[in-house]
């Protein structure tokens, strides 16, 4: 996506400024808009417009989420923490694609963009309770020091 290759670096220079836990919960929530959206509409323009916001997500998730990944594990293990990574999402990709199929053939062809828009809204809380309960975690230590 033209828009996810022009996003790539100065959203990775703000990554590195704000933190990337921030701009992957952004991430999240524009996947959320832009699914249910999806889902939505069946216009032309409004699909254009939406595919270009989910270039968006993917500017701010992708490489923020890889650099997530290198600023958490230890310098020996890198190669062990992105396969890991990796393999997480490979397997997480079958049952959702299961799913997705499913919802398609029983439910609507609309019912799997708002189960990716509930999913991606899950997500982004559960990001939000791991990044204030690690904040805390690292104010305990300092204090504690």
């Amino acid at each position: 996506n033209t828009v996810s290759v022009l996003l790539a670096i100065p959203i990775g220079k703000l990554s590195d400024r704000i933190g990337r836990e921030k701009l992957i919960i952004l991430g999240f929530l524009v996947y959320a808009i832009v699914y249910y959206f999806f889902g939505k509409f069946n216009s032309i323009n409004v699909f254009i417009f939406l595919f270009m916001l989910y270039g968006l997500y993917s500017a701010l998730t992708d490489g923020s989420q890889k650099a997530m990944i290198s600023d958490i594990v230890s310098k020996d293990l890198k190669g062990t923490g992105f396969g890991i990574y990796h393999a997480v999402l490979g397997i997480t990709l079958l049952p959702a694609s299961l799913i997705a199929g499913l919802l398609y053939d029983r439910v609507n062809s609309n019912a799997p963009f708002y189960f990716g828009s509930v999913m991606a809204l899950i997500a982004t809380i559960l990001m939000i309770i791991f990044t204030i309960l690690d904040k805390r975690k690292r104010e305990i230590k300092i204090n504690v020091a």
